[in-house]
């Protein structure tokens, strides 16, 4: 895990086309399908997959130490037995561990209607995030937070500056 560090915000980072311009705080179940996809059908998970590896080739991913214990708490479920054994879905939580940026996060109050989301959007807003990538109705309902917009994997990699 990495301190946090000076980085351009998300308006600096939207005038830049380079990689590392791509700061993100991804939900739970954005990892957590990423980590079970094994095999399926790209067409259909391309966007998640795409989402997540250009986050992660840019170093960009933003997190804090509760999004992080509940990625390895949802992931290490045995109910995922099935679809990958939990020696690689920990290496899994341990190599995002490693990648992510740690924020302490902001005091936002409830701004959810789940209070578990507003863990997200206090790493998102403390982070400067320019994004926060989710698929859960309830973050998505929020939209903003901050400079923080809060969009599907589709419509991340839409909002991405070409290049």
């Amino acid at each position: 895990m990495t301190a946090p560090e000076n980085h351009a915000g998300p308006a600096e980072a939207a005038d830049n086309a380079s990689p590392a311009a791509v700061r993100a705080v991804l939900d739970t179940n954005i990892l957590v399908a990423f980590a079970l996809l094994n095999g399926a059908p790209a067409r259909r998970h391309d966007a998640l997959r795409r989402c997540v590896e250009r986050v992660r080739s840019a170093g960009g991913l933003l997190g804090s130490a509760a999004t992080l214990a509940e990625l390895r708490t949802v992931l290490l479920r045995p109910a995922f037995d099935r679809y990958a054994p939990a020696v690689q879905r920990a290496r899994f939580v341990d190599a995002i561990a490693e990648e992510t940026t740690l924020v302490i996060p902001a005091a936002i109050g409830r701004l959810c209607r789940d209070p578990e989301d507003d863990m997200f959007l206090a790493a998102a807003l403390a982070g400067d995030a320019g994004w926060l990538v989710t698929v859960d109705r309830q973050l998505l309902s929020v939209r903003r937070i901050g400079c923080t917009r809060i969009l599907r994997p589709e419509r991340f990699l839409e909002a991405l500056p070409r290049g």
